[in-house]
C-alpha cells in the first residue's frame, strides 16, 4: 500500500516494488487521536474487498464537524526505517526523483523539490546528481544515481496495535481507485486518474533535512538535502460531519505501480 509519485524510472520501480496491499495487516484495530481538532485516525478493516485493513478518519467524541485542509501532513508512513541499496521485505520506498517539481516537505513547509534545493542553498541532494541552470542558477534538474543507498525499508513486519501512532499509520492507506481489469482497458490511465481524483485524498511525500557542509571537506559551499521520513499529505479538503460514519482515506499509488505488480505476477 504505497505510492511512488516521485519515481519515474520503471526499472527502479520494478526492483523496489512494495507489497501487494492485502498483505498488510495490523494485529488489531486501533484509534489514534491527532493534533487536528476534532479528528481521530483509525486502522480497521478496509471497505475495499481483499485489501486487508485500511486507514480511516472520523470525528472525535464531542465534535460536531471538522475539516482537514488540502496540504495537511496527516501522518507518517512508518516510525522505524533504514536506507539501503537494495529493497528488502515488501514495504520499500525508493528515494528517487526524476522531476524537480515533485512536492517535498522541508522545515514544515510543502514545496517543489526545485524550490527546496534553490531556497535552502543546498548544493547536493542525497542519491542524486543536481544540475543548476538559468539566470542566477534558479533552475534545477535532478537525476538519481545508481550508487547511493536511497531505498527506505521500514522495520520488518506490521507494527503491533500497541505501537501504532500517528508516525506509522500511513502504511495502511489503500489505493481506492484501482480495480481488477483496469490495466487491460484502452484508456486505463485516464480512467485511473479520474477515479483517483474522486476517491483518493492522500499522497506520499518525502520530508527532507538540510545537512550543513562538512568542514574542510573541499566540496561545494552548500549543504546536502537528505531524506528524513515519508509522510502522507492530504491532496484535497476532507470534511466530516456529525452522524456520518468513519471515512476510509485512499492514497494515490499511480498506475505504473499496478502495472509493475502485474508484471511481477503479484496481482491475482
Amino acid at each position: 500500500m504505497i505510492l511512488l509519485p516521485f519515481l519515474d524510472q520503471p526499472l527502479l520501480l520494478r526492483a523496489c516494488a512494495p507489497r501487494y496491499p492485502a498483505a498488510v495487516r495490523a494485529s488489531a484495530a486501533v484509534e489514534v487521536p491527532i493534533e487536528l481538532p476534532g479528528v481521530t485516525l483509525a486502522v480497521q478493516d478496509s471497505r475495499l474487498p481483499g485489501a486487508g485493513q485500511g486507514l480511516f478518519v472520523s470525528l472525535a467524541d464531542g465534535a460536531d464537524s471538522a475539516t482537514i485542509s488540502s496540504g495537511e501532513v496527516l501522518c507518517g508512513y512508518c516510525d522505524e526505517s533504514t536506507l539501503v541499496d537494495e529493497a528488502t521485505g515488501d514495504k520499500a520506498v525508493p528515494f528517487a526523483f526524476g522531476d524537480a517539481q515533485k512536492l517535498v516537505l522541508l522545515a514544515g513547509e510543502l514545496m517543489p523539490l526545485q524550490r527546496a534545493i534553490a531556497g535552502s542553498g543546498a548544493s547536493s541532494l542525497h542519491g542524486h546528481a543536481v544540475r543548476r541552470y538559468g539566470p542566477g542558477d534558479a533552475g534545477v534538474s535532478v537525476v538519481p544515481d545508481s550508487l547511493t543507498q536511497r531505498i527506505l525499508v521500514p522495520r520488518p513486519g506490521a507494527p503491533p496495535a500497541s505501537e501504532l501512532g500517528r508516525g506509522s499509520l500511513g502504511q495502511f492507506a489503500n489505493d481506492l481507485a484501482f480495480e481488477r481489469g483496469l490495466l487491460g482497458r484502452r484508456h486505463a490511465a485516464l480512467e485511473y486518474e479520474t477515479a483517483s481524483a474522486a476517491s483518493n485524498s492522500l499522497s506520499l511525500v518525502w520530508e527532507l533535512t538540510l545537512l550543513p557542509p562538512r568542514r574542510g571537506g573541499g566540496g561545494a559551499a552548500g549543504g546536502m538535502l537528505v531524506p528524513s521520513r515519508v509522510v502522507l499529505v492530504t491532496s484535497r479538503d476532507i470534511s466530516l460531519t456529525a452522524g456520518g460514519s468513519a471515512v476510509e482515506l485512499g492514497c494515490h499509488y499511480g498506475l505504473q505501480y499496478w502495472r509493475v505488480l502485474q508484471e511481477l505476477g503479484w496481482l491475482a
